[in-house]
């Protein structure tokens, strides 16, 4: 994007002959030429800004709104959003791939109407009114930041210079989009972040347009806005970085402006812009974003289920943890259960054997199966044994189990080690786990994991496992009880007990598969030790317990925080049924089915509106032609169109151009699975490049057009002929496609099988209920 002042071409005698206009404030420097010719406008176009903000508000917060209490069941990500709020309103710690900006507003929104938090949304479909939520108020405060995206939309068009047709165009478009009605209509995360992205691209225009007035209030008041709002976009996901880097190239290419020595400035003075926008647009949204985190730890003080991502010391810190109720050394002997840190399954073993065949026709050992188990049972617990030095063991065990006491000094050598080798006896089936070289039932690649009598001293060394601690710093480190993160590899193959969140076939009960990972190293080997059967804390050692607590500082855990977020949002890579790639999102080639009802037949299916998208990619097609165009033409020094026109093209249209493109093409670099949603702040820039292109081709009068500010006086409202009917065609088009989709917006109208396949008008739109 180029800020700077075009270069001087050669004018005709005629255009030579023209006052030249003065330099306007405005984001795109359009002129400013004073009261049009003829009479002067009546009061109705001199306030038809504010009208068509009005109208734009009134729109916005009516498709938004419309029917919100239906369907009174959870639909699709409120799943997962309206549950983490839940869990801030029961203080309870949880752990999420995005920052916590726009989870803890939804959680307010449900403090300020008095909900708990006692419902946590588990699964689609679930009832609302049954289990006594208010969602009714609790999607009604996610809608009016939805609500609130259109008129931001008017106000960026109106201070960028456009006029109160194309403004309007571009809000409206945003109004009857069918994709940002679902999202802004439910407990979800993405119309939050989208507001503050797009407030921080207003305050970077308000901003911009004060450059001539640089240090004073205002100036100070909009730019450290700028920051603040990308702080919150940032904070909301991590994708507001792109609109962080849409601001940030802006003020590289101003700041390349500033230093330009034939403006007269000093290298001091250019030194106090520099400083002035690393402060507000690095320093402040950092600060944001890490007092957003502060106020999530100081909320989150309890336990809950995001605990066992994070390291012991932190998880310690949590009241009622229970690390700090049961944090107990491992002795030889003990009967322990073993629970994996990523899924949260228990490995468990039963009489159970893997079947002969696969359905893909390998063959497996018919071995005892060992499979992971969502709750603890019986056969989840395992004696652990020494491999070696066994001399005294069996002697020690069975002093322990009559009873007897036995001293510190005498435990002390029985304690389990990082670094010690060991064997696991399955105690409900008398069996010790074992390893061998024959392929898992579901990961071939990966080692099978069974069980081995006793008494088969052939095959002793495929049960021998080598405990490694996670960050121990010696061999002297113990395995302690909730506090330690343990691998056990094979001391023979060097594979490491594995588990993943796929289910087994009908024949393992659909529980989890174990096997024995080649890559024993990877962070989802880690398991830990929740409980020793028939060992519980006494009130001396629980007090004992808080005593050891090491406390843990904000930023110790921020960064700890930090890592966890990034490590798993980049192993987002399974398959969802209704995930996409980027390239066919502006194409609009297929939706999300959101929420279904088999009984009245009713859906909603996000999906953008068809025309209006389309429409857009065209604006985006031509957008580019005219440019280059209009740049060949300037080679042969030939004006097109009126330097005005040019520089508001090259500027503010082109400013509309990156934005799309920076929060559109960094999806083509990312590994992650990818759904439609991801394209919406793009989609609402292709509005607004709509819009633009519009006013290029229907207004030529661009200075009697073109608005200051989005609540000041219009000189001129109707367009040329050719232009109004643009314009409502436009509309007319747009609004009745919303309208026809909208039974799968809103999801209140049953569809007949033949109205379901009328709205497919891609064959790759899979849409329930065609039959």
């Amino acid at each position: 994007m180029s800020i700077d002042e075009p270069q001087v071409r050669k004018r005709s005698a005629r255009e030579a002959g023209k006052q030249t206009a003065p330099e306007s404030d405005s984001l795109d420097s359009t002129t400013d030429s004073g009261k049009a010719k003829g009479t002067a406008p009546g009061w109705f176009v001199r306030s038809s800004s504010t009208y068509a903000f009005a109208l734009v508000a009134l729109l916005a917060f009516v498709t938004r709104y419309w029917k919100i209490w239906d369907p009174a069941q959870v639909v699709f990500d409120e799943v997962h959003f309206g549950k983490f709020a839940s869990y801030y309103l029961r203080r309870q710690y949880h752990f999420d791939i995005h920052p916590p900006c726009a989870k803890m507003m939804i959680a307010l929104g449900g403090w300020l109407v008095g909900y708990d938090g006692h419902f946590l949304f588990e699964k689609i479909g679930m009832d609302y009114m049954a289990n006594g939520v208010p969602y009714i108020m609790l999607r009604a405060w996610v809608a009016a930041w939805g609500a609130a995206l259109p008129p931001l939309v008017y106000m960026i068009m109106a201070e960028s210079g456009y006029s109160v047709a194309a403004s309007l165009l571009a809000a409206l478009l945003v109004t009857f989009d069918n994709a940002l009605v679902t999202q802004g209509r439910l407990i979800l995360l993405d119309n939050i972040m989208i507001f503050f992205m797009l407030a921080a691209v207003y305050s970077y225009v308000r901003f911009y347009k004060l450059r001539y007035r640089a240090f004073g209030a205002q100036w100070w008041s909009w730019l450290v806005a700028t920051g603040v709002m990308l702080g919150c976009a940032v904070s909301c996901k991590m994708v507001g970085l792109l609109t962080m880097t849409l601001v940030g190239s802006a003020v590289l290419c101003d700041l390349w402006r500033i230093i330009d020595i034939r403006r007269g400035t000093t290298m001091a003075q250019f030194a106090r812009h520099f400083a002035a926008r690393v402060f507000a647009l690095i320093v402040v949204p950092f600060a944001v974003y890490l007092g957003f985190f502060y106020v999530h730890f100081a909320v989150l003080t309890h336990t809950g289920p995001g605990d066992g991502y994070h390291t012991a010391k932190f998880q310690m810190q949590l009241i009622d943890n229970p690390m700090t109720k049961s944090s107990f050394d491992v002795y030889f002997g003990d009967e322990i259960a073993f629970r994996h840190r990523d899924t949260g399954v228990y490995m468990e073993s039963g009489v159970n054997r893997y079947p002969l065949r696969y359905d893909d026709q390998r063959v497996s050992s018919q071995g005892q199966q060992v499979t992971g188990a969502k709750k603890l049972s019986n056969d989840g617990y395992w004696r652990i044994k020494p491999a070696l030095n066994t001399e005294g063991f069996v002697e020690f065990q069975a002093r322990r189990q009559a009873g007897e006491t036995i001293s510190e000094e005498e435990l002390d050598k029985w304690a389990v080690h990082h670094m010690d080798l060991v064997q696991l006896e399955h105690v409900a089936t008398g069996t010790n786990l074992r390893t061998h070289d024959v392929a898992s039932p579901m990961t071939p690649t990966n080692m099978e994991i069974t069980t081995l009598a006793l008494n088969n001293t052939a095959n002793a060394a495929d049960t021998v496992w080598q405990i490694k601690i996670d960050q121990a710093t010696a061999n002297t480190t113990r395995l302690q009880t909730s506090a330690s993160f343990v691998r056990m590899v094979s001391q023979k193959h060097g594979v490491a007990i594995w588990t993943h969140k796929k289910a087994l076939p009908e024949w393992g009960l659909r529980r989890q598969e174990i096997n024995g990972n080649k890559k024993p190293a990877e962070k989802s080997t880690l398991w830990t030790v929740p409980k020793i059967r028939g060992r519980e804390a006494t009130a001396e050692e629980l007090e004992a317990m808080k005593k050891k607590i090491t406390p843990m500082g904000f930023l110790a855990k921020y960064a700890e925080l930090q890592g966890l977020m990034f490590r798993h949002n980049n192993a987002l890579t399974s398959v969802h049924p209704f995930q996409s790639t980027p390239i066919s999102w502006p194409l609009l080639l297929r939706g999300i089915s959101f929420w279904t009802d088999k009984d009245s037949r009713r859906q909603i299916y996000l999906l953008g509106n068809p025309v209006g998208w389309w429409m857009a990619n065209c604006a985006l097609l031509m957008y580019g032609t005219i440019m280059v165009g209009l740049a060949l033409f300037g080679r042969r020094n030939i004006e097109v169109v009126d330097g005005i026109i040019y520089r508001h093209m090259l500027r503010s249209t082109g400013f509309i151009a990156l934005a799309w493109a920076l929060h559109y093409l960094p999806f083509f670099l990312m590994g992650r699975s990818l759904f439609l949603h991801h394209y919406l702040p793009s989609a609402i820039f292709a509005y607004m490049m709509t819009a633009a292109i519009f006013q290029f081709g229907g207004i030529v009068d661009y200075p009697r057009f073109a608005l200051k500010h989005w609540y000041g006086r219009a000189r001129a409202l109707v367009p040329p002929g050719v232009a109004s009917m643009a314009f409502v065609a436009i509309l007319t088009v747009h609004i009745a496609c919303f309208v026809y989709f909208a039974p799968l917006t809103y999801g209140t109208t049953s569809l007949s099988p033949d109205e379901v396949n009328s709205r497919r008008w891609l064959e790759s739109y899979d849409l329930h209920f065609q039959k």
